[in-house]
């Protein structure tokens, strides 16, 4: 597995947005909610896009679906 730091520039394969990673989830943290490795990511979404979903913001992304830009 690709192993990504804070700040980095990421895209997803479930996104079409840019991401930035703000923090790495902790393996403790890992361990009690039974989560494959997460990363909390502030996303940017192109504009105009319609729809739900594709405000900026943050939100939780698996690290196996991230890509470093």
């Amino acid at each position: 597995m690709i192993k990504f730091e804070k700040g980095e520039l990421v895209k997803c394969t479930w996104h079409i947005g840019i991401g930035v990673i703000l923090d790495i989830i902790s393996i403790e943290d890992i361990r009690k909610l039974k989560h494959e490795p997460m990363a909390l990511v502030y996303w940017w979404f192109p504009k105009p896009l319609e729809g739900e979903g594709y405000e900026d913001g943050l939100d939780y992304e698996y690290l196996e679906r991230l890509k470093k830009i």
